[in-house]
């Protein structure tokens, strides 16, 4: 009995077994080069008119790449929204993150003002020519006006150690980076080598805040902290904005800290 054209174009077990010729329309074995209807040639010379059948197993292997990569796709796109989740939550737990503030540097920034009038006005004085009376008769015009220059040079060398250094310490001062959590106090410091280092809320022992006149009427405050840790048994927050909100969290989280450790500390 005949098959009919619809059991033709089964496939067995996921592979076809006929096709189409594509000059005649009439249904020939799948690996066939020539139609033996029509006698045309399905490849060599009439390749470019009609492609060259591939193996099944190859057709699977590409759907499976595909399917690898639009996995792949969504698998990163997830971890990127974990990594977001994980980032946000971390910054819902944060308590308090700052640095020092600039006012820390008031006493050098005085030193370095009083240190650049001092030298502004050495430069701009003829310092020498008021002492000349002073100085004898003997030094001559010349030797004053060459010491008035050693002078000058040595008062712009002085004013430029100063206004690096008080630059460095600034540098210093705001690459300090103070971060609290319920669990731990972490500061951050260093230019040239970067260190990084924390406090268990848990060891924190007793906490002293110092506000000057000058610090109150800025909004700064020094908060020192007393633990049981053996690196940092004092730790300071120097001058730091928000100070009260500062103590009284860490305060909070220390006690929160002993409750949960059942901590007891003992004077």
């Amino acid at each position: 009995m005949a098959r009919s054209s619809n059991s033709l174009l089964t496939r067995p077990r996921g592979k076809p077994t006929n096709k189409p010729c594509p000059f005649c329309a009439e249904l020939i074995r799948y690996q066939a080069v020539k139609c033996r209807y029509c006698g045309e040639f399905l490849y060599g010379d009439r390749k470019n008119s009609c492609p060259e059948p591939r193996d099944w197993d190859e057709v699977e292997v590409e759907e499976d790449e595909q399917d690898d990569e639009e996995y792949e796709e969504e698998y990163e796109e997830e971890l990127e929204e974990e990594d977001e989740d994980e980032q946000q939550d971390k910054d819902d737990d944060i308590l308090y993150e700052g640095s020092p503030s600039i006012f820390a540097m008031t006493g050098r920034l005085v030193t370095t003002l009083l240190v650049g009038t001092g030298v502004w006005f050495i430069v701009t004085k003829p310092v020498f020519n008021t002492l000349a009376p002073y100085l004898g008769q003997d030094v001559t015009a010349q030797t004053l006006a060459q010491a008035e220059r050693y002078l000058d040079y040595g008062a712009l060398g002085l004013a430029a150690l100063v206004t690096l250094g008080f630059l460095f310490k600034l540098l210093v001062l705001k690459s300090t980076i103070y971060t609290v959590d319920a669990e731990r106090i972490e500061y951050r410091r260093g230019i040239f080598c970067r260190e990084v280092d924390n406090i268990d809320m848990f060891r924190v022992v007793d906490l002293k805040l110092r506000r000057t006149l000058l610090d109150i009427l800025v909004g700064i405050g020094t908060i020192t902290v007393i633990t049981k840790d053996d690196s940092d048994p004092v730790f300071v927050f120097t001058k730091v904005r928000d100070c009260r909100y500062l103590y009284d969290h860490i305060r909070q989280a220390g006690l929160q800290a002993d409750k949960d450790m059942k901590v007891v500390h003992v004077e």
